[in-house]
């Protein structure tokens, strides 16, 4: 074919492998030529039968093609076309796709550059001849390898590669390892901006006029730049193995003639060896002699240490014993005391049970009041009938006198007496009313104290309480200046004794925990020590085995601590952590021990209680968060005794129940001792007081009483009062209405019905007496069985008394115990004192067996038994010392040493000779394989200049130019000089020099033209291709500075040099007409531009 057309056409996205041949391509005959190194044995050419020629390229949405199939011929291709075409990117999809960076194309910084605008991936493709003896792994890729690279605009893999067979179409791999290895392979050089020179590398090339530049491109291009480097590395390392080598030349000599003085010295020595074998012989014995005499000694000091502890062990029954009686004493106590509260609980439903008698007699005495109050208006009345009875009998008399004498003064005077006697009677009224408000005031009073005088008792009883239950504390903390251990509970001394003598599979049980454990402030001690209470007299240990073991010690040993099974695990709790404005029980505390720290967080949650002094502060904090707890909040405790909400709780505030303080925190005893004795000065004055209070509320009662008889007396005598005034009052005014003497006979009826009434009353005053005297005994029996209720609690009282002074009599037995267990804990003490001495010296003395033993195994590995006593063997080696003193006395050294000394040296040179040697051969080696491969670089650098100049005259000489390129190998530079046929013609007709050859003189190429430089330096280019071994050259642009002369001729000379090279492949791109014409190694592609219309997603 004579020319093919190249069309863009559609493509999908999928991964499936399509027909990417051009929809409109005419028939081409290929050529194929077999390269250089794949000549036959016979020299016969192979055809098609070669590798690394690019058949085809495969173009999808990239850079400005939409879609392209470019097939090449394996000799010259000429690719042409209108700048825009896309002639470039196919040189750039062929280095991309062959495993080329983006910076080596120098057309966009990254890969993703080149995706069609408006895509999101783009597909290269290219096809690989891999035919002949030479191909690459033919039996995995077939005869046509298709390396594949596709470039994605999103995700993490910009680009990823695929390997075909491109006889089957089936993928062989995936990396891009196999890539490079295929590349290499077929030698081809994507990164050698001589083999393939795109748009800007090749104007670099054909602008560039520096002669180290140019110099450069020819080291590069030959691929001697990097053999150079290589080179010198080696070299380095060889100066520096030169250098090692003369160090230890120089001290070798010395070496040696210390080693033959060292010889002689031994051989010298060796006539002793007789007398030094009986002295070894001696020194194995004194040795051992040694050991047995210790080992004796670890005899005795084991049999006093048994002697001290069956001592001990008597010591520890009699305090066992006194701690019996102690316990016995403390259950007793407890006991009195539990039975003393008990008969105090008993006092409450008596209280009770005497409430409801007192409310009926305070009912019944209010219903005596009114019978008073009945009675004493029947007395009035009866008073007032009997007076009235008299008055008419008197009126009688005086109206019968008055029938003799009448008196008008006497009638005036009755009147005055009336007004006087009715003032009387209002005034009367009166104060009796005064009087009833007094008594109401006074019943009231009464009943107020009475509620106020049993709560006084209450207050009492809770005060003496208190007291002895400070007085319990304050003997404990006494009791503890002798023994700490004994704050965490009976038996922890004993037991702590007793785990440090046992063998435990974990770790040693950490306990108790309280000794871990010290406050950084005293205000918290007792809120603190109540939360934690028991867990302080807890025992950690980290297996169930180590559990059963330490519960046997605490049985025998009487101690009731708790033990818990913990790991060892440091997690880290600052998540769970409040803010740091507030303090909890971590914070108030210091732990030196993180084990122990964990186990509280686990099982206390001592990072998430918070601490305050009052309850108020505490109702704040836990509403502050939107009416919730605070961040990692779950409880809130104050130092006076209150927990404010819990988790469980909500937010309700309950008091705490604290526990005795003790030492159990770390506080000072003597400090705490002190508080403590405060608190009892205390709650004695809180007691006195409460029993000051309930004597003056008492007397308080009784002086109510005493008013309230008063007033009842006076209200009385008020009534007689009244009584007595109306009675006068109805006389002296009957006296007024009698005037006629026939008033008699109506005062004679009058005083015939009073007395009528008269009988009555007093019948009624009867009835009246009888239910006064059933209520009055109904009040006697109420107050009979309030009499009976407080017998009875005076009794409980008594009894609660008797037992408290029965448990505080106790504490002189249990201070006579603890005497003499602080005596035997003394005697204990001095005994222990004793017996750690023996079991130190014991244990020097079995540091000393093993010391000595291992010493003796030093001198001799076998146990030998002595046959003397260590001082008899110590004389005999002393006497065989002595002569071999006098042998060794001239050297000042044993045989031993000498010996010794003359091994060492022997080996020291012996193996200093040796690594000299072989490091010399080494460096002979490198040496003589660094010069022999500089020798070659030299010698191929020398055949690549002389090829490449030999060739430069030659392409010149198709123009008709002359000239040649200097190389400088020392100054690493190259210049081409030129003469072109211009110059030549000019000199032929000047001044006649052309016979003489004077004057001529070849031009440096900056005083060429832009056509005659592009031209040498395509001369240039095609003379280095020459000497490269590479199976696909590509040029970009090359003829873009020349006319139209030079650029047939160079276009000549490319296609010249093309067929003359075997196995070789030529891609030459220009945007120029072409005007070389198709043949049957020669192929013209000329690109159309394509549509660039956005694409549609």
């Amino acid at each position: 074919g004579k020319r093919g057309r190249i069309d863009s056409e559609q493509t999908s996205d999928s991964d499936q492998e399509t027909d990417m041949a051009p929809s409109q391509s005419r028939a081409r005959n290929q050529t194929g030529v077999v390269r250089l190194r794949a000549r036959t044995e016979n020299g016969g050419s192979a055809d098609d039968q070669s590798i690394g020629i690019v058949e085809r390229v495969e173009l999808t949405d990239f850079m400005c093609h939409e879609r392209a199939d470019v097939n090449l011929c394996p000799k010259v291709n000429f690719i042409t076309g209108q700048n825009g075409s896309g002639k470039s990117a196919i040189l750039t999809a062929m280095i991309i796709a062959m495993g080329g960076k983006a910076s080596a194309t120098n057309r966009a910084p990254s890969l993703k550059e080149f995706i069609r605008e408006g895509r999101s991936r783009a597909v290269v493709r290219v096809h690989l001849r891999n035919r002949g003896s030479e191909a690459y792994h033919p039996e995995l890729f077939g005869g046509t390898i298709i390396v594949e690279r596709q470039i994605s605009a999103a995700g993490s893999s910009v680009s990823q590669f695929k390997i075909r067979n491109g006889d089957t179409g089936d993928i062989v791999s995936r990396k891009k390892d196999d890539v490079v290895a295929i590349t290499d392979h077929m030698a081809i050089q994507v990164d050698n901006p001589i083999n393939i020179l795109s748009q800007d590398a090749a104007r670099e090339f054909l602008a560039s006029t520096s002669p180290d530049k140019m110099y450069h491109f020819f080291l590069k291009g030959t691929q001697l730049f990097q053999l150079r480097e290589d080179l010198e590395v080696v070299r380095q390392a060889i100066t520096r193995a030169e250098a090692s080598i003369g160090r230890k030349k120089e001290v070798l000599p010395e070496m040696k003639a210390e080693k033959k003085r060292w010889e002689q010295h031994y051989e010298d020595m060796r006539q002793a060896r007789d007398l030094s074998a009986k002295l070894e012989s001696l020194s194995h014995q004194m040795a051992w002699a040694m050991v047995e005499e210790v080992e004796a000694e670890v005899q005795k000091a084991e049999e006093s240490i048994e002697m001290q502890q069956k001592r001990l062990s008597k010591i520890d029954e009699k305090v066992a014993a006194e701690s019996a009686g102690i316990d016995e004493i403390n259950q007793e106590v407890e006991q009195l005391r539990e039975q003393a509260r008990g008969q105090e609980a008993q006092d409450e439903p008596l209280q009770h049970e005497r409430r409801g008698p007192l409310e009926q007699i305070e009912a019944v005495k209010a219903m005596l009041r009114e019978f008073k109050q009945t009675e004493n208006e029947i007395n009035a009345e009866a008073r007032s009938t009997r007076e009235r009875i008299e008055s008419l009998k008197q009126d009688i008399e005086v109206e019968r006198e008055r029938l003799v004498d009448k008196d008008s003064a006497g009638r005036e005077r009755l009147r005055i007496t009336i007004q006087d006697l009715e003032s009387e009677v209002a005034d009367q009224e009166v104060e009796i009313g005064n009087l009833q408000e007094q008594q109401k005031s006074l019943e009231d009073r009464s009943l107020a104290l009475g509620d106020t005088e049993r709560q006084r008792k209450v207050e009492v009883d809770k005060a003496r309480r208190q007291v002895e239950r400070v007085k319990t504390g304050l003997q404990e903390l006494t009791q503890q200046t002798s023994d700490q251990m004994s704050a965490f509970g009976r038996g922890v001394k004993e037991a702590l004794l007793a785990i440090r003598k046992t063998q435990w599979s974990g770790m040693e049980p950490i306990g108790p925990i309280g000794k871990h454990i010290k406050l950084r402030d005293p205000k918290w001690s007792l809120i603190i020590e109540t939360t934690l209470d028991k867990a302080l007299n807890s025992f950690l240990v980290e297996s169930h085995a180590d559990r059963i073991k330490l519960d046997k010690i605490f049985r025998q040993c009487g101690c009731q601590s708790r033990i818990i099974v913990c790991k060892t695990e440091l997690f880290d709790y600052s998540e769970g952590e409040p803010d740091q404005q507030y303090t909890t029980i971590l914070r108030a505390l210091n732990i030196d021990n993180e084990i122990v720290k964990r186990q509280l967080i686990n099982l206390n949650r001592i990072e998430q209680i918070i601490l305050v002094e009052q309850r108020s502060l505490g109702d704040k904090i836990m509403v502050s968060n939107r009416g919730g707890f605070p961040r990692n909040v779950t409880a809130c405790l104050s130092a006076d005794g209150y927990n404010v909400g819990a988790r469980g709780g909500g937010l309700a505030t309950q008091a705490i129940n604290l526990v005795r303080p003790s030492s159990r925190l770390g506080e000072d005893i003597s400090q705490a001792i002190a508080r403590e004795k405060q608190l009892l000065v205390e709650q004695n004055q809180k007691l006195a007081d409460a029993q000051k209070a309930c004597a003056e509320v008492k007397r308080e009662i009784e002086t109510l009483a005493a008013e309230h008889k008063r007033s009842g007396l006076a209200e009385r005598k008020c009534h007689e009062r009244i009584n007595r005034a109306n009675s006068e009052i109805q006389q002296a005014r009957e006296r007024l209405q009698s005037d006629e003497p026939a008033k008699i006979a109506a005062l004679e009826s009058e005083l015939e019905s009073f007395t009528t009434q008269l009988e009555s009353i007093q019948t009624q005053f009867r009835d009246h007496i009888a239910q006064q005297q059933a209520k009055e005994d109904e009040l006697k029996q109420h107050e009979a069985d309030i009499a009976l209720v407080d017998q009875k609690r005076a009794v409980i009282r008594d009894r609660a008394d008797k037992l408290w002074r029965a448990a505080e009599s106790k504490d002189g037995q249990r201070q006579n115990h603890i005497k003499n267990i602080d005596y035997w804990n003394s005697k204990r003490g001095a005994l222990e004192d004793k017996m750690r001495a023996l079991q130190a010296q014991k244990l020097e003395i079995e540091a000393r067996v093993s010391e000595v033993e291992s010493d003796a195994r030093k001198v001799c590995s076998e146990r030998v038994p002595a046959e003397h006593p260590p001082r008899k063997l110590d004389r005999m080696i002393s006497e065989c010392k002595a002569r071999l003193e006098e042998i060794e006395r001239s050297s000042n050294m044993s045989l031993a040493e000498v010996a010794e000394k003359a091994q060492n040296y022997i080996a020291v040179y012996t193996k200093a000779k040796e690594e000299l040697r072989l490091v010399v051969a080494l460096v002979s080696a490198l040496k003589k394989a660094h010069q022999q491969r500089l020798n070659k670089w030299t010698q191929f650098r020398d055949s690549m200049t002389m090829r490449t100049k030999l060739h430069f005259v030659k392409n010149l000489h198709q123009r008709g130019y002359t000239g040649k390129l200097e190389f400088d190998h020392s100054q690493c530079t190259l210049i081409p000089k030129v003469k072109t046929d211009q110059d030549l013609v000019s000199e032929n007709v000047s001044n006649g020099n052309s016979a003489s050859g004077k004057g001529y003189q070849r031009k440096d190429t900056r005083s060429l033209s832009g056509g005659e430089k592009s031209f040498t330096t395509i001369c240039l280019l095609l003379s280095l291709w020459e000497t490269m071994n590479c199976p696909v050259r590509a040029l970009d642009e090359f003829d873009v500075f020349m006319d139209a002369a030079n650029r047939r001729i160079a276009m000549s000379m490319m296609i010249d040099s093309a067929r003359t090279q075997r196995d070789t492949q030529f891609i030459l791109i220009t945007p120029q007409d072409m005007s070389v014409k198709p043949d049957a190694d020669i192929t013209i592609l000329r690109l159309q531009p394509p549509r660039r219309s956005q694409a549609t997603a």
